[in-house]
């Protein structure tokens, strides 16, 4: 057992619908892994060694994302996004979790939005107004609950560390009339397939963001 997998699995279970526990736990977690880039680098490294963390790494129409750690007895998740699409930011969504992120490297406006509709399930871009207008900067971290619908608008270069909880949903949602179209979204994994709005990561699609990070600086 590796130092981080002796921490990680000392961190308790984010089960609960306390978001403000689930932040502190989670910023917690995030905070230690931002201030340890041979940690992070370790996380990273390790995905290559476990098909498991490889296969939940995913190539999506908002951005890619490496799954650094999985603890389903404990129903969280951590994960590194990165190549974030501007052009498909613009999408207001939901989340099927609770989740707390920390902002490593670029930035973004930050739109949480307030549902005039008075219900649940899906939306159109009509049934939302803003409520919450932020600028996020590196060592910006906050949490969200599964309820609320937000975009984030990401500048290039944005690197982000984050923690799901447990889903509490069977799925989430997006401003239908708002989604970019087919021609923006991921190419598929093999060639002759549609494009999916989200897909397993390949091997070198993992090796390229690899890369990315390393380019960056943000691990060794």
């Amino acid at each position: 057992m590796t130092a981080a997998d002796s921490w990680l699995s000392q961190v308790p279970c984010l089960d609960t619908p306390d978001v403000a526990y689930v932040q502190h736990v989670s910023c917690s977690v995030l905070d230690r892994i931002a201030a340890d880039r041979t940690l992070l680098t370790a996380l990273v490294d390790a995905v290559l060694t476990d098909p498991d963390r490889l296969a939940a790494s995913r190539v999506t129409l908002l951005l890619n994302r490496l799954s650094l750690w999985e603890a389903p007895d404990r129903s969280f998740e951590i994960r590194l996004n990165m190549n974030p699409r501007p052009e498909n930011q613009l999408v207001p969504h939901d989340h099927c979790y609770a989740f707390a992120t920390r902002i490593l490297a670029g930035g973004y406006v930050h739109v949480v939005r307030r549902r005039t509709d008075g219900r649940r399930g899906p939306f159109t871009g009509a049934d939302l107004q803003p409520a919450i207008v932020t600028l996020e900067r590196p060592g910006s971290a906050y949490a969200l609950d599964h309820s609320m619908v937000h975009q984030a608008v990401m500048a290039p270069g944005t690197v982000t560390l984050f923690v799901r909880g447990p889903r509490r949903k069977q799925r989430s949602h997006a401003a239908g009339d708002l989604m970019p179209s087919k021609q923006s979204w991921p190419e598929p994994a093999i060639p002759g397939d549609e494009p999916e709005e989200s897909r397993s990561a390949t091997l070198n699609e993992f090796l390229t963001m690899r890369r990315y990070l390393r380019e960056r600086r943000i691990i060794d």
